[in-house]
């Protein structure tokens, strides 16, 4: 008889297979291979590179190391790195790492996991998020989902429901993320949930785009963020424009700042600054062909 195997390695062995069995596992790797920006993968990830959500909202120091390397690094090529524009960055790419997946997932498949901080990682590389790891369990889906009755499944009646999963999924992951970003930095709370309400609208027009039909992201973006949901600061701002030589462009308005302008040298603003009004965004996309 051989003897059971209960070492790391098997361990790990059995997290894989239990994720490759997963419903989400087919959604993950869609949404994974439809972007080159990031890279989502479905896995208990443990150790190595990767950040466990849970364990860094317990360590106020892990944001400060971040945003220390990610001043260095930006200093190389722009000199002095303001403070507010580190606490910018950071700010926007971890929201990112609950919303993103959560709005692929939503556009790709109609189906919204558990972004619970214990069920998310991420990787950074050398200071931006390079991977975000989705740990297998709960997902809500619609009735004629295949997968409906799986164990980890919750059924909700339709669009509008699962579209309040989302908001109530990312709301819930960015509450704790703010306790304990919000009092490093120099920040109000506007400013704080405006960039909570920006990675949402953004993160469903990137799944669109990413799927080849914006109009289809900015109809989720809208879905989703229909008018003004305490704490969020806005409804959707997703929009189109049409530039000089009549070429429609589908864009957004942020209501948060990365503060890449106040970079030495830096461009005036990003498209979608909240500094920029559509007058000068029409000018940009213009030159830029997209956005």
């Amino acid at each position: 008889m051989r003897p059971t195997v209960t070492g790391p390695t098997a361990v790990a062995a059995r997290s894989v297979r239990h994720a490759r069995a997963h419903p989400l596992a087919a959604s993950v790797g869609a949404a994974d291979r439809a972007v080159d920006w990031v890279s989502f993968v479905l896995d208990d990830v443990c150790g190595g590179q990767w950040h466990r959500c849970e364990r860094v909202l317990r360590d106020p120091d892990f944001f400060a190391a971040w945003r220390a390397t990610l001043a260095a690094r930006l200093s190389e090529q722009y000199g002095e790195v303001p403070e507010r524009t580190s606490a910018g960055y950071v700010l926007q790419w971890y929201l990112g790492v609950p919303a993103h997946v959560g709005a692929m997932l939503f556009h790709f498949a109609r189906r919204v996991p558990s972004l619970e901080p214990r069920r998310l990682a991420f990787r950074l590389e050398p200071a931006c998020v390079e991977a975000v790891a989705l740990r297998p369990g709960t997902f809500w889906c619609l009735p004629g989902d295949l997968d409906a009755a799986h164990p980890d499944a919750i059924v909700v009646a339709d669009d509008v429901e699962l579209g309040r999963v989302l908001r109530l999924q990312v709301v819930g992951h960015a509450a704790r993320f703010l306790g304990v970003f919000g009092p490093t930095v120099r920040f109000g709370r506007h400013t704080l949930w405006a960039a909570v309400t920006d990675v949402i609208d953004a993160g469903l027009l990137r799944a669109g785009r990413a799927r080849g039909d914006e109009a289809a992201g900015a109809a989720d973006a809208r879905l989703v963020l229909a008018e003004r949901f305490a704490p969020l600061t806005s409804a959707s701002t997703a929009h189109t424009v049409t530039d000089e030589h009549g070429c429609t462009h589908w864009t957004r308005q942020r209501g948060s700042c990365c503060f890449h302008y106040a970079l030495p040298g830096a461009p005036k603003a990003c498209v979608t600054c909240p500094r920029v009004d559509d007058a000068e965004r029409v000018g940009i996309l213009g030159k830029l062909g997209g956005n």
